[in-house]
């Protein structure tokens, strides 16, 4: 099949989970003998901070050859910034006549590749392709996080264009209800992310000089909120003087980063708790991580969770929030808490005071991943391609016919 992996994002250094996704499955259809292009839009002109492989076409519709530059304009995004306070739904519309911009180069890379299937991996991709293009291919979209937090706020006609989709893929079989409260459709089908941890296998029950809880994700106060793991620790850091915490992932809300490090001096943990930045090694901080905490409000299927509970690591996370209620079983491949940082810290103590309980219940986390191995989703997902690129064919035949 020739098959075009589809975000309408910025690309060049961006370390987000979507684009780590398109990166491992542009690797595994590639390997499966497909012909993968990659389709990005960002203002920059240069690398994914994920690597593709070599042999995958890759175009970035603001700088397509042979066509002039995509600019979508500082005041254009001056008034999308401008509403989103007071209408995400407004701004959400404004970020599309942006993205809209694009269109005419976007039918020249559907000319140029003559894909047979689409993947589109956003809502505002999937609405420019079924929409401002106007394609015949079969598209499928993804929804990469709990619909209930997609769609709060998402513009009718990107819903409507959503219904165009040949398939909707949604990451567990529980957001299909949800999905169905914001759209009238019936094709949905559900795979999880693949989990492709770095090969190794962490011991979190081992003695060591320094003990590591670690939390791995952008660093933003609405989805993921370290704030609340910093409060957490708070209590515990003198009781526990040989543990430290250790945030992983990109800077990119400078505001929200400078009220981190504001909270990280007030409670006086400078020698406890460290931004860490971004790092292609995770295999090294797996490696010498004994818990990992993870107090995020919303996710859709989060690779950086999965990836620490197959290498072993036991997990901390609320109940309350989507995907993570699921992947973590509470009392036995980690803990599941109330909303607030007490009972984080609760749940922390536990685990902290305990080697033979993290190693315990790591290991029942490694067993649990099993069921996201790569090749049976890489399988699922080379079956849904197959059968919606056979379907269009089937139809192309029918009006020849």
């Amino acid at each position: 099949m020739n098959i075009i992996l589809a975000d309408f994002h910025k690309y060049v250094g961006y370390s987000g989970g979507i684009e780590h996704v398109l990166s491992r499955m542009a690797e595994a259809m590639q390997a499966r003998g497909h012909s993968v292009t990659a389709v990005f839009a960002d203002e920059k002109d240069g690398r994914p901070f994920f690597p593709l492989p070599e042999g995958v076409k890759v175009y970035n519709l603001y700088h397509v050859s042979g066509m002039p530059a995509v600019k979508p304009g500082a005041l254009g995004k001056l008034l999308r910034e401008a509403v989103r306070p007071f209408s995400r739904t407004a701004a959400r519309n404004q970020n599309y006549r942006l993205l809209a911009k694009a269109a005419p180069a976007l039918r020249e890379v559907l000319v140029r590749e003559k894909p047979d299937v689409i993947v589109s991996f956003r809502e505002p991709t999937g609405r420019l392709l079924l929409e401002g293009a106007d394609t015949e291919v079969p598209v499928i979209s993804m929804l990469h996080n709990d619909p209930d937090e997609i769609f709060a706020g998402a513009p009718e006609a990107e819903k409507k264009a959503l219904l165009r989709s040949a398939r909707i893929q949604v990451l567990l079989p529980s957001f299909i209800d949800r999905a169905k409260r914001h759209l009238d459709y019936d094709r949905f089908v559900a795979i999880p992310n693949a989990v492709e941890a770095p090969e190794c296998h962490a011991d979190p029950g081992q003695a060591r000089k320094v003990h590591t809880i670690a939390c791995v994700g952008r660093l933003t106060g609405r989805t993921k909120r370290q704030h609340l793991l910093i409060e957490a620790f708070a209590p515990l850091a003198a009781e526990f003087p040989d543990w430290q915490v250790e945030l992983w992932g990109a800077a990119y809300d400078k505001p929200y980063v400078a009220s981190l490090r504001a909270l990280i001096k007030k409670y006086g943990l400078e020698k406890q708790v460290r931004i860490c930045g971004t790092t292609k090694d995770m295999k090294s901080v797996w490696e010498r991580t004994d818990i990992f905490a993870f107090p995020s409000h919303h996710e859709g299927f989060p690779l950086a969770l999965t990836e620490a509970m197959s290498c072993g690591i036991p997990a901390v996370g609320y109940r309350d929030c989507p995907a993570v209620n699921e992947l973590i079983e509470d009392g036995k491949t980690g803990f599941l808490c109330e909303e607030g940082a007490e009972p984080f810290t609760k749940a922390l103590r536990v685990l902290m005071g305990s080697g033979e309980r993290r190693r315990t219940m790591g290991l029942a986390a490694r067993l649990a991943m099993q069921a996201y191995r790569p090749e049976a989703v890489w399988d699922a997902w080379e079956t849904l391609l197959r059968e919606t690129a056979e379907q269009k064919n089937e139809r192309t035949e029918q009006v020849k016919a």
